[in-house]
């Protein structure tokens, strides 16, 4: 489950030269977290357990809630990876 709020930096110009993915991975992350909790507004039920009986559509919007959250998770480690190296290089090389 989503905290609902998240503050995410825009890449810097720099680090989308030196990684040109990392914007529209910003992109994706921020659409994962606006159907997250689209998902949720729209289906309260899946915001406590399955339950037997529940109806395919409540079942398939509980997975890809989940699925959208652990998406951002990922992003975000990514991210932080990607940015990490690039100061460490920078560190090493100003120039």
């Amino acid at each position: 489950m989503t905290s609902g709020r998240r503050s995410v930096r825009p890449p810097a110009p720099s680090d989308l030269h030196a990684e040109p993915p990392l914007g529209p991975l910003l992109l994706l992350d921020l659409a994962a977290a606006v159907a997250s909790n689209a998902l949720r507004a729209h289906h309260v039920a899946i915001e406590g357990d399955f339950f037997p009986g529940e109806i395919d559509e409540v079942t398939a919007a509980r997975v890809l809630a989940h699925a959208c959250d652990q998406l951002g998770q990922i992003l975000d480690d990514y991210r932080r990876r990607v940015l990490a190296r690039l100061a460490c290089e920078r560190r090493a090389d100003p120039f």
